[in-house]
């Protein structure tokens, strides 16, 4: 059996760590990324404006209630506002997995509304509550956990 130099043993050496770094690279970059917003830096400029919507929300005569029952997400508005104002949508945000968003438009008619959760994929969910009512934004949030 022949003996291999150091200097063999340097070049194998850096030479099966570059094919490794290689691999891993291909590796990464062949990844799935899911980004928390797809146009974040737009969202990012706009985010005062979210903030001003989100304390005009906290504002209100009552805040929204949001019940989760393990079947049923409740979500409640104020009793003062008329339902017939009342617009927007509710997103179901699954922050580990973009595919599972859900968007639901509002339709109440007695200033709440059920939304079944069994079928939902079991984990960590965000509410997002963007509404209108009275030509006036707000912003409501909250998370849940389905088991």
């Amino acid at each position: 059996m022949k003996k291999i130099s150091w200097g063999t043993g340097i070049v194998l050496a850096i030479f099966i760590f570059v094919i490794l770094v290689l691999a891993q690279t291909i590796y990464l970059m062949n990844q799935k990324v899911d980004l928390v917003e797809e146009d974040y830096y737009k969202k990012g400029i706009e985010y005062q404006k979210e903030i001003d919507v989100q304390k005009k929300s906290r504002e209100l005569s009552e805040p929204i209630k949001f019940d989760f029952n393990g079947q049923y997400l409740i979500i409640e508005f104020p009793k003062d506002l008329s339902d017939n104002k009342l617009s927007g949508e509710i997103l179901l945000y699954r922050p580990s997995d973009s595919g599972l968003d859900i968007k639901l438009p509002i339709s109440t008619d007695s200033l709440s509304q059920v939304i079944p959760v069994s079928n939902l994929k079991k984990g960590f969910w965000r509410v997002k509550l963007k509404w209108q009512y009275d030509g006036q934004d707000y912003y409501d949030e909250t998370s849940f956990r389905v088991e």
